[in-house]
């Protein structure tokens, strides 16, 4: 099928660029190309705009510039976060290193949702295999964080809280604030992956209470390969690429700037657009969703519906038909679907994010994730859905 004729509705595992974000990537790699860490005229010049990228970047976020720190992507800033700030090795209770040899009691314990993205839960395994202490907060049948029983996780020992803004698979937006409160409230740091969220709804680090946040360029029109991690001033990371001064010391390599310059006016564009794009985004959304129910009624599960979303996301379980069949069939009739994360480590495991809510193995394994940009038509929602409706009709007779 070619591609032009293919409707797309998968942008929560990426879209695609802005064309004005390609052009000033490739005027970058022309204009800029040379090394800012030598010594010379064009080399200056190179150092002279990367740090006005750095300060285009902290202005959309409403932060200083020495707090971003650009990265390849939302993974590489999530796993910075988490290792950085669990820098050394773990201690028994009775405050000695697992060597043996005693030292002062500190912070080396982890808390996360048991919904975070891959980038989180999988370091967060490894960390735990390391000896640290991981500890794991629930969600509701919504889908929301138990900031109560978070509360109960969080202890003196713990050096970070790390909760995602908004879910990746069921746009459902969590309560950061109040987990901001409740972690720095017994002096843990937070952690926010907002990969999802940055562009579509108001986010300002500040405004949260965030420490760390990450940002990946992908998701709101900007280049993939591309990221940053707000790191609050006072914070000090452990760096996991090391090797040279750049960015901070926290990040070695020669910097992107063609892709950091990308990035910058994605993020500069998603902000500017936010108020007007998503609205309607939104009531596309909602509408297939009524299509679906008022049609197919129980047979189908609006997961995280009541709670507050992102404006572009809708998870639905299909109830008693695989959800990777009903996949296949809206790609042949030219409407790309997601099944769940893009990250996934097994491509037919069940949701551990619909799980965690809840929902039995044959409900997750029905799931699709429909996620929208800002291109997707009202004439395109209403086919999907009554295309949804007719491939579900059929495929449940097969069942």
């Amino acid at each position: 099928m070619p591609e032009k004729s293919c409707i797309y509705c998968d942008y929560a595992a990426g879209g695609p660029p802005r064309p004005e974000v390609f052009e000033a990537m490739r005027a970058h790699a022309f204009a800029h190309f040379a090394n800012p860490g030598a010594h010379h005229p064009l080399a200056y010049l190179a150092r002279h705009e990367m740090e006005r990228l750095h300060s285009r970047a902290a202005a959309v976020l409403g932060v200083d510039p020495r707090e971003v720190i650009f990265t390849s992507g939302g993974t590489e800033s999530d796993v910075l976060a988490l290792r950085g700030m669990l820098p050394y090795r773990p201690q028994n209770r009775e405050g000695r290193d697992f060597d043996g040899i005693r030292s002062p009691a500190r912070r080396d314990e982890l808390v996360v949702s048991s919904i975070e993205h891959h980038a989180v839960l999988l370091c967060a395994e490894k960390l735990a295999r390391e000896g640290f202490c991981v500890r794991y907060a629930g969600v509701n049948s919504l889908g929301m964080v138990d900031v109560d029983q978070l509360d109960l996780l969080i202890n003196e020992r713990t050096a970070l809280v790390s909760v995602m803004f908004a879910n990746n698979e069921t746009g459902v937006i969590q309560p950061v604030n109040e987990v901001a409160r409740r972690a720095h409230a017994k002096g843990a740091k937070f952690h926010c992956d907002a990969v999802q969220a940055f562009g579509k709804v108001e986010l300002k680090p500040r405004e949260i209470g965030c420490d760390l946040l990450s940002l990946s360029g992908g998701k709101f029109g900007g280049p993939k390969g591309t990221g940053l991690l707000y790191n609050e001033m006072t914070n000090r990371l452990d760096a996991q690429i090391v090797g040279g001064p750049q960015e901070w010391g926290y990040r070695a390599g020669t910097e992107n700037l063609s892709g950091q310059a990308g990035l910058t006016l994605a993020m500069e564009l998603a902000e500017a657009a936010r108020t007007t794009a998503w609205p309607r985004v939104a009531r596309i959304r909602d509408a297939l969703e009524a299509t679906l129910k008022a049609r197919l009624g129980a047979r189908v599960r609006i997961n995280g519906e009541g709670a507050p979303r992102l404006p572009n996301i809708s998870n639905v379980s299909f109830l008693g038909i695989e959800g990777q069949a009903l996949g296949i069939e809206l790609g042949e009739q030219g409407y790309c679907v997601g099944l769940g994360s893009a990250c996934a480590p097994g491509e037919t495991d069940p949701s551990h994010v619909l799980r965690a809510m809840g929902l039995s193995w044959e409900d997750a394994q029905g799931c699709i994730r429909f996620s929208f940009g800002p291109d997707i038509t009202e004439a395109q929602g209403a086919r999907l859905a009554d295309l949804c409706v007719a491939n579900y009709l059929k495929l449940a007779e097969l069942a």
